[in-house]
């Protein structure tokens, strides 16, 4: 059941999961993560202020699988991760009060960014950010794995780890899980799917 946070610490919050898996690709990459594409936006992450990455991302290679030489893969693990980190950045770092969000889904096709805004408790701190002082990502985490056709990168799976601390009329420390599904195009790398679940650290 989805709570919805109000003032003072909120305890005993139940997660809630952003779910979009909205291109046939996902078939490939299902297997490159080991358990349609849009047109719009550039390539690069979302907004946010200069200077709010108070940690830098724990970025690692996971599974790859086709064909990829080493280079190959560092380059795509750098490019996905910017993409990331252009996500987390505008949707839970940034200064507060706000309101708008919608900087993080820059590098999202256009459906998966019309879903992603449309589940602000989970892919942003849209749904409190009218409510909060200042926001934290102490935590940032994110293994990539990659499927290579051909010699060249085909797909992307991000999986992500955060842990972001509300401070304000909210007042409470969250963790995000969850993966992006990526896609490479003539503008770089695209999210076009995501499942992500967030709750109450510790909850």
């Amino acid at each position: 059941m989805r709570t919805r946070p109000g003032r003072g610490r909120q305890r005993g919050r139940k997660g809630v999961v952003a779910a979009a898996l909205v291109a046939v690709v996902g078939l490939a990459l299902a297997g490159c993560s080991g358990d349609g594409d849009g047109t719009d936006g550039g390539a690069g992450g979302g907004g946010g202020s200069e200077g709010e990455q108070a940690v830098e991302t724990d970025a690692t290679l996971g599974k790859v699988r086709g064909d990829l030489d080493d280079a190959q893969a560092a380059d795509a693990l750098a490019a996905v991760t910017e993409v990331v980190d252009g996500w987390i950045d505008g949707g839970y770092a940034g200064d507060y009060p706000r309101s708008t969000f919608d900087d993080a889904f820059g590098a999202f096709t256009e459906d998966a960014r019309e879903l992603a805004l449309a589940q602000p408790a989970v892919m942003s701190n849209a749904e409190v950010g009218g409510e909060l002082e200042g926001a934290e990502v102490t935590q940032r985490s994110v293994s990539v794995d990659l499927l290579g056709v051909r010699g060249k990168p085909a797909g992307a799976t991000a999986h992500v780890v955060l842990t972001v601390e509300l401070a304000g009329g909210v007042d409470r420390s969250d963790q995000v899980t969850g993966r992006l599904l990526l896609t490479p195009g003539k503008d770089g790398w695209r999210v076009f799917g995501f499942d992500v679940s967030r709750g109450e650290e510790g909850a």
